[in-house]
């Protein structure tokens, strides 16, 4: 892979800088109402202090707050960000001088083609988003395979970290009535008192 040229390199620095020093423009009175978003809005009243540049109010935007033009709009390695929606733009996209983002509205299934697509030519992607977990738990269920075996382990639902909905799900499933008014907590307990009623007549 191509390193940086020491000129880019020097960019990327200055930059980083300037970003530091950069103020957080805001709208005017975006602090006093509520109504106001944050995001910038030039000031145009005739009295205005911050289009006046009264001591004391917030910055306004400057052409000299800009970084520098070389590296401007850059990812923080130095490369051109270019997005990715389907395997075919990752043949487009240069190994050397640009990095694949994949789009936000990408499916799950189309996003494993693409990454299968970025392995095969090398290309760096910033958001690949999937944990490959299946490997992670073969290797638990093998090493301990011996152990649960010999203590003939169940595994137990942790009731607490479901959520309101899957505990009234899964205490139908276990022929429970529950409340339609029912709070979280009742229906735990409902699912408990039964688990003990069945070890009781097991």
């Amino acid at each position: 892979m191509r390193q940086l040229s020491e000129e880019k390199q020097r960019l990327m620095k200055l930059r980083k800088r300037i970003n530091k020093k950069r103020p957080h423009f805001k709208r005017f009175e975006s602090w006093r109402f509520v109504r106001i978003k944050d995001q910038w809005r030039k000031p145009r009243g005739i009295d205005n202090k911050m289009r006046t540049e009264e001591s004391g109010w917030p910055k306004s935007v400057k052409v000299g707050y800009r970084g520098p033009a070389a590296v401007r709009g850059l990812h923080p390695t130095g490369k051109e960000e270019v997005m990715v929606w389907n395997a075919k733009d990752v043949e487009g996209v240069d190994v050397e001088t640009q990095v694949a983002r994949i789009g936000g509205s990408v499916g799950g299934r189309k996003r494993e083609v693409i990454l299968q697509k970025t392995e095969e030519l090398d290309v760096h992607v910033l958001n690949p988003g999937v944990k490959d977990r299946e490997d992670e738990f073969e290797e638990l269920v093998t090493e301990d395979e011996e152990e649960l075996l010999e203590e003939d382990y169940v595994d137990e639902i942790d009731l607490e970290a479901m959520t309101k909905k899957e505990l009234t799900a899964y205490a139908k499933e276990m022929g429970i009535k529950v409340p339609s008014k029912a709070r979280k907590a009742e229906i735990v307990e409902l699912i408990q008192n039964h688990e003990e009623e069945e070890d009781s007549q097991g």
